[in-house]
This record gives structure tokens, C-alpha cells and sequence, in this order.
């Protein structure tokens, strides 16, 4: 009988994660496996899938005799084997336990199996659980798919479940194919049927991949059918890639033929690269060939990036050979940056060098940020080493905040080093914000502090507002909080802007106007009524009419009927005719007729000319008669109203 081998645990996991079978808030109707394989797609009838549950389909498949025989603990070779496994699971957990267990489930029969799963259900020990589970589960599968997935079904919702479920469907494939894509076929549409069906076909392509390719082909197309492609071409370019090329480039283009033809090449790179490297770049060109040729490159960097480099630079001049020179600039960065920085010294000076070069810089800071740091540092000044600079800082300061802090201040003072600066605070903030915030308040730069200050600021609110408020409190100067207050209370208004509008007692007045337009603005994307009703407590003056000006412009973008209808009831001043404004200005565009209508109400003279002027010299040129009609019938002074009417 052919067995599941499962060398490892983490193999085990690999397999589990991927499928997600049976998060479901009740077992399914019980199911027995059909007799035969059909060759497509069938259909749903009946009840079908909502929210990832399942129902059973229309017609079950026939039924499959099997045993039914339950024995009791008093079953001398079920207790006998039962001592076994638990004594294999009290040793230390190795590769030579779980095949000592996998033998030891050999003897799992229809006569013993109740009573192992029971055992497998009743481990403590959450990895002796699983390991066991998916052997049992794939043993039991073995003589009775269909008792194996009915009980499995039957388990509570949760991990125990999918690991069941996963383990039967898997062991089912590998040794009923047909079987198991009968069933699969007739789950109701959804991610769990998705994920079923590639563990099936995946089983199919590993006997016989033609016929995994041939059962695709049937299957309507969707994105379900085309990731398949990749599983199918997976299997079969491991053991025949050129043949898996070939069907490869005769699909129909789309997704999924781009998918075969990636995983081929991918495949065949780390078996044979040159017969890889031949094979893509012999396809046609276009988009198709590039990827191709792409991944081969890719793979053979990993391997011979020196060999890989070369190949790279035979490609004849085009989009595919610059991809190609910074893919294997960027492997190559990985494992020997001096190396591949050298081959880059000779090639010409050109765009595609300084992309290989950034690719290369990026990958070495990955791996050595310090060393990446003093080569960048000796860069001479260009777009090549402020880019270089960016992402060498924020690997550096994730890895060693005060190598970082000695490295920036080694640079010349100019916009690459506020740049490295912002992102080493940047970063240092996410770790230890309260020190970051510390470090900014003391650069000596008051620009560069001030914008500091805030952005650490603000990032540090988002995850501990209290904190961040006690600590600008306790800065020693007004200036200084008022450079870090407002982002503070634009973080906070970020998730309750109420709140952060009882915060603004702590501003001065200079500071307030900024901060009531950032909460207005906030709270108008949620809450637009509510965040007008607190800008019109406001006093009259500038900071009202902002606050009034950027909720009645996204309340306008929501609701502009509502809006219209609130902001008629706001008294007259200077604050009512800012936001009127920006309603008129808002709705112009799609009816003029209204916003002219309600720019007339504004107060100001000299505000209320302008805007219907505005409104009107744009609504002449989409629909000139009715614009003239209303101009004439207007208040506008003549002078205002002869301009317009003269307009061409």
C-alpha cells in the first residue's frame, strides 16, 4: 500500500497551511466516495456556500461498503498499540520519533481507528497533537475516505478540524485521485473548495500531469483555474521541464499560461539553468519572454551570480537586459556586494547602472548595514548616493540605533544627511519612542528639530497618546510644544477627533488655529454634522472659518444636499461666508445654477462678486444661455454683469 511520507514537522506545516478546510459553525450533510472521475467541472445545484459554510450537494455519490466494526478499550491490540504511540511520544521529539509513529500508524485498521483518533483528540501536548492527527487522519483515509471525511466534518470548528480535514483530503488524492476530485467537485463555491481542488489536481499532476492539464482545460475559466496552472507545471517541471515548457507555451495567453510558464522557468533554472536560459529566450518577445527570462536570471544569480551577470549582459539591448543586470546586481549584493559592486564599476555609465547599483546598495544594507553605510558615506554626491543614504539609514537604525546616529553625523551637512537623519528617528521611534523624541529635542537645527519633534511626535501618539502629551507637557519651552502638540492631537483626532478637541487648552492661541483645522478636517471624513456642530462653537475669527472651510469641503464631497441644508443654518458673518464659498465652489461644477444661487448670500461684497463671478465665467462655457439669463436677472453691480455677458 503506497504511504504518506512527511519527513518533517515543518514539512508538516507547510502542508497544513495549505489548506484551510471547515471553519464552519455546524457539520455538513455526510458524503461517501463517488465510484468514478469525472473529467470537468460540474455545476452547483441546491443549496450553495455563504460566508465559508458548506452544505451537502443535491445528490450524494454513491455509497462505498466498509467496516463499521468499533472496539472498546478492552481491544488487546488496540491497547497494545496505544502503549506504543504514547511511548514513542514521551520520547524527545526528533525526526526518528515521528517515523517511529508514522510505522506504528501502519497498524491503524478499521477495528482500532475510533480509538487512535480518540487518543490523537485527547493529547495534551499541542505538537504531539498535530503530528499524530495527520498521520492517523491520512492512515484512515487510506481504507475509508469517506468515514475519514464524514468524522473529520463532524469535529468542532477550529484548528483540530482543518488539520483533519487537511490530512484525509491529502492522503485521499495521493491514493483516489478521481475520488477526491469527485468530491471536491461538488463543495459550494468558495475559497475552501479553491484550496481543496489544488491539493486534488496538485495529487493528479504528480501520477500524470497531462491528465492534470487536460482535467484544467475543462474547468471554466477564473483566477481559481489559473493559479492551478501553477500547481500542475509546478510538479511536472520537476520531472520533465521540457516538456512541461512546451505544453506550457501552447496555453491560450492570460494569467494562467504567465503562471506556467514563471514556474517552469523557475523550476528548470535550479535543475539545468543554460537548457532554462535557452528555452526562454527562444519564446516570442513580449512581456512573456521578459518574465521568463527573468526568473531564469533570477534563479541562476542565486546559484553563479558571475555567470548569471554575463548571460545578463549578452541580452541585446532593451527592457529585458536592464531588468535583468539589476535583478542579478541585486542577488548578487546578497551574498558578495564587493563582487558584484565591481562588475558594476565597469559597465558604462547609464541608467540601468545606477538601478543596478541602488539594487545592489539596497540588498548589501540588508545583509551588512554597517559596512553598506561606510561605502555609501564614500559615495560622491548624486541622486545614486541620497537614494543609497535613505534605505542604508533605516536598516542601519533597525539593527543599531547608535551605529546609526554616528554614521549620519559623519556626513557632509546637506539634504542627504537630514534625509538619514529623519529616517534613523524615524525608525528609532518605532522601538523607543520616548528617547527618539528626546534626541530630536536636541538638534541643534531649530527647522530641522521642530519637524522632528513633530513627526516623532505623531508616530509615538498613534500607539500612546498619554505618554506622548506628558511628555511635551514637560518640554521647558512654548515654542517647543507648540511644535509638537498639533501632531500630537492630529494623531489623537486620527480616532477620536472629539477628544482631541478637548485637548486644545494646552495650545497657545498661535498654535490652536493649525491644530482646529487638522481636528475639524478629521472629524469631518467620520462625522461631518457632529464635527460642524463643534466648529461653530468656535469664536468668530480665522481659526473658525478654517475649521468651518474643511468641513463644509468634504461634507460637500459625502452629502451636499445635507450639507447645504445645515450650513443654511449657520448666522451671518465672516465665517459663514468663507464656508458658503466653499460650498458654491464645491457643488459649481455639477449645478452652477445652485451655487450662484448661494454665493448671492454671502455678506461680503467684495467675497460674494468674486465667487459669482468665478461660478458664472464657467458655467458660460458649458451652457452659455442659461448662464446669460441669470446674469441678467442677477444682483451683480452693471459693470460685473457687462463683463460677463460680453464674454466669449
Amino acid at each position: 500500500m503506497k504511504r504518506r511520507v512527511v519527513p518533517t514537522c515543518l514539512a508538516l506545516v507547510t502542508l497544513l497551511t495549505g489548506i484551510l478546510i471547515g471553519r464552519y459553525s455546524a457539520p455538513i450533510s455526510k458524503v461517501t466516495a463517488p465510484a468514478t472521475m469525472p473529467v470537468a467541472e460540474e455545476k452547483m445545484s441546491g443549496t450553495q456556500e455563504r460566508d465559508g459554510s458548506r452544505v451537502a450537494p443535491a445528490t450524494p455519490p454513491p455509497a462505498v461498503a466498509h467496516s463499521t466494526a468499533e472496539t472498546t478499550s478492552e481491544n488487546p491490540s488496540a491497547a497494545h498499540l496505544i502503549d506504543e504511540i504514547k511511548g514513542a511520544l514521551a520520547q524527545p521529539t526528533s525526526r526518528h520519533t515521528y517515523a517511529t509513529l508514522s510505522k506504528l500508524v501502519d497498524a491503524v485498521d478499521p477495528s482500532n481507528v475510533r480509538e487512535i483518533v480518540n487518543l490523537t483528540q485527547n493529547l495534551s501536548k499541542q505538537q504531539d497533537k498535530s503530528s499524530l492527527a495527520w498521520l492517523v487522519f491520512a492512515r484512515w483515509a487510506e481504507f475509508n475516505p469517506a468515514e475519514a471525511i464524514n468524522f473529520a466534518q463532524s469535529m468542532p470548528a477550529g484548528s483540530d478540524r482543518d488539520r483533519a480535514m487537511s490530512s484525509v483530503v491529502s492522503a485521499w488524492a495521493e491514493n483516489d485521485s478521481g475520488g477526491a476530485l469527485a468530491w471536491t467537485q461538488q463543495m459550494a463555491p468558495g475559497s475552501t473548495r479553491d484550496q481543496t481542488m489544488q491539493t486534488v489536481v496538485g495529487a493528479i499532476a504528480q501520477k500524470d500531469p497531462a491528465a492534470a492539464l487536460a482535467l484544467l482545460k475543462n474547468f471554466p475559466n477564473s483566477r481559481n483555474r489559473d493559479s492551478l496552472y501553477s500547481t500542475v507545471f509546478n510538479r511536472w517541471a520537476n520531472n520533465d521541464p521540457s516538456a512541461a515548457a512546451d505544453q506550457a507555451s501552447r496555453l491560450p495567453s492570460g494569467t494562467g499560461r504567465d503562471n506556467a510558464l514563471q514556474m517552469v522557468a523557475s523550476i528548470w533554472t535550479s535543475q539545468d539553468p543554460e537548457a532554462a536560459f535557452s528555452w526562454a529566450n527562444s519564446l516570442s518577445t513580449g512581456q512573456v519572454r521578459n518574465r521568463a527570462l527573468q526568473s531564469v536570471i533570477a534563479g541562476w544569480a542565486n546559484r553563479d551570480p558571475q555567470k548569471a551577470a554575463s548571460v545578463a549582459l549578452s541580452l541585446p539591448a532593451g527592457s529585458a537586459r536592464e531588468q535583468s543586470i539589476s535583478l542579478v546586481a541585486g542577488q548578487w549584493g546578497r551574498t558578495d556586494a564587493h563582487a558584484a559592486l565591481n562588475w558594476l564599476e565597469d559597465l558604462p555609465s547609464s541608467e540601468s547602472r545606477e538601478r543596478a547599483l541602488s539594487s545592489v546598495l539596497q540588498s548589501w544594507a540588508q545583509i551588512e548595514p554597517g559596512p553598506a553605510a561606510e561605502y555609501v558615506a564614500s559615495l560622491p554626491p548624486g541622486r545614486i548616493q541620497q537614494n543609497a543614504i535613505n534605505y542604508v539609514a533605516w536598516q542601519l537604525a533597525s539593527t543599531d540605533i547608535e551605529t546609526a546616529i554616528a554614521w549620519f553625523q559623519k556626513l557632509p551637512p546637506d539634504s542627504a544627511q537630514h534625509q538619514a537623519l529623519t529616517n534613523v528617528v524615524s525608525k528609532w521611534s518605532e522601538a523607543d519612542p520616548h528617547a527618539a523624541a528626546d534626541f530630536a529635542a536636541h538638534i541643534p537645527d531649530v527647522g530641522q528639530r521642530k519637524s522632528l519633534m513633530a513627526n516623532v511626535s505623531r508616530q509615538w501618539a498613534r500607539t500612546d497618546p498619554q505618554a506622548a502629551l506628558a511628555w511635551a507637557d514637560g518640554l521647558p519651552e512654548a515654542s517647543s510644544r507648540d511644535a509638537v502638540l498639533p501632531a500630537i492631537l492630529g494623531a489623537v483626532a486620527e480616532g477620536d477627533p472629539a477628544q482631541a478637541a478637548q485637548m486644545l487648552f494646552r495650545l497657545s492661541p498661535a498654535a490652536q488655529e493649525n491644530a482646529i483645522n487638522t481636528i475639524a478636517s478629521q472629524w469631518a471624513n467620520d462625522d461631518p454634522q457632529g464635527a460642524g456642530g463643534w466648529a461653530a462653537t468656535l469664536p468668530e475669527g480665522k481659526a473658525r472659518e478654517r475649521a468651518l472651510e474643511n468641513v463644509i469641503a468634504r461634507w460637500s464631497e459625502i452629502d451636499p444636499h445635507s450639507a447645504g441644508n445645515w450650513l443654511s443654518t449657520l448666522p451671518s458673518g465672516g465665517s459663514r461666508d468663507s464656508a458658503v464659498a466653499t460650498y458654491a465652489g464645491r457643488i459649481a461644477g455639477s449645478d452652477p445654477q445652485t451655487a450662484a444661487q448661494w454665493a448671492e448670500t454671502i455678506g461680503n461684497e467684495n467675497v460674494r462678486n468674486t465667487q459669482i463671478e468665478s461660478i458664472v465665467h464657467n458655467w458660460l462655457n458649458t451652457d452659455s444661455s442659461a448662464a446669460k439669463t441669470w446674469v441678467a436677472a442677477s444682483s451683480l453691480p452693471n459693470e460685473i454683469k457687462t463683463r460677463l455677458l460680453n464674454q466669449k
